[in-house]
């Protein structure tokens, strides 16, 4: 029987394949994205919005990831859960969705960094992968006359994983430029203008979707109410994150604060606040007060009304970790003094009650010291 499901899963999916594609969900289950290429080694994460049906909607960035599948005890069957690996990325490909599928420019960042773009209805890639940005509109025409004249690179497959190579390497004796020299001119006001756009479009998106994981910023007052953001939200603040540092390579990054200030500050408090929520779940809370010092430090105030929220958040999570830690330091130095008169016992309880209050790996270490030692080993 189980071979007979798992024949029939096969076989639907062959048929959708020779279809065109399918429906599929992400691999958190919320969101429905299109899928040209369908395996069953393949699952999606988007970082942008969905609409009330849970289609993917807006702009974003949808990562298509290979996963392993575990195999079931004493069969050759692979389970229909991935293995604990995370699998590996594939593709990202980045534009706007309608009711789940790509419409309009995307862009496609491959593994060695490379850029190519394409335009797609529908879902369905209607022009070859181009090196570079987006053109302007007004450009498309004689980019199309450039591309036939054998101009174009190879480039990864439509958006959905593919088996075929992506990019292939080219041999040392070939002299076609690299995808990022081919880019259009960066300095080309249209074209900023465009990716400016874009990007703050989506800037917007993921402070939204990190806003709801967190309770609209509501301002904690302990470590344990602290929210690691959803895998889903953290791989939306990451990619964000890419395609910021994308932005500072291409404009300068003095261009880049001047032109979209905002969402450069933005994007780095929504960085700040991913790593120290990390690390507060990881039991690190001194790598978290680090890294909340030094982004509000660059930063100490929002520019605009819309980013209080997020600064007030990481304002209360910095004063909380500050004044924890000083609650901590007084055990350690009680536990310290008691460790220098031989009282083992009770330094380990004052380093438990400081690592409660304030964990961090030094103190767990201190404490592993101390039961060993007690114990003669």
């Amino acid at each position: 029987m189980r071979c007979f499901f798992i024949c029939t899963a096969l076989l639907l999916l062959v048929g959708a394949v020779n279809a065109g594609g399918i429906y599929q969900h992400t691999r958190d289950g919320r969101t429905v994205i299109w899928n040209n290429y369908p395996s069953l080694d393949n699952e999606a994460t988007w970082s942008g919005s969905r609409d009330s049906k849970g289609f993917a909607t807006g702009y974003g960035t949808l990562t298509w990831y290979k996963v392993q599948r575990a195999v079931v005890t004493g069969s050759n069957i692979a389970s229909s859960r991935a293995s604990a690996v995370g699998g590996v990325i594939t593709n990202r490909y980045s534009g706007k969705m309608i009711l789940g599928k790509f419409d309009g420019p995307v862009l496609n960042v491959d593994g060695r960094g490379k850029i190519f773009h394409a335009t797609f209805v529908n879902g369905i890639k209607t022009t070859d992968w181009v090196a570079g940005t987006p053109p302007r509109p007004d450009q498309q025409s004689s980019e199309r006359v450039s591309r036939d004249a054998g101009n174009a690179q190879p480039a990864p497959p439509a958006a959905g994983p593919s088996s075929k190579t992506v990019a292939p390497e080219h041999s040392p004796t070939q002299s076609k430029p690299s995808a990022l020299s081919s880019a259009p001119a960066i300095d080309d006001a249209a074209v900023k203008s465009r990716m400016i756009a874009d990007f703050k479009e989506q800037t917007q998106s993921v402070l939204s979707r990190v806003g709801d994981a967190t309770g609209n910023f509501r301002e904690i007052d302990r470590l344990d109410s602290a929210p690691q953001l959803p895998a889903a939200v953290s791989d939306s603040v990451a990619s964000l994150v890419d395609r910021a540092r994308e932005f500072r390579a291409k404009v300068g990054y003095e261009t880049a604060l001047s032109e979209y200030r905002t969402e450069t500050e933005t994007v780095d408090a929504l960085s700040a606040l991913d790593q120290t929520a990390r690390s507060i779940a990881g039991k690190d809370a001194s790598a978290a007060n680090s890294r909340l010092a030094e982004f509000l430090k660059s930063s100490p105030e929002p520019t605009v009304d819309v980013q209080k929220p997020l600064w007030s958040y990481l304002t209360s999570m910095r004063l909380l970790c500050s004044r924890l830690e000083k609650e901590a330091e007084m055990h350690s130095e009680r536990a310290q003094a008691f460790a220098s008169t031989g009282r083992a016992a009770d330094a380990i309880r004052e380093y438990q009650e400081a690592y409660r209050t304030f964990p961090n790996p030094a103190t767990a270490e201190k404490i592993r010291q101390l039961k060993s030692q007690s114990l003669g080993l």
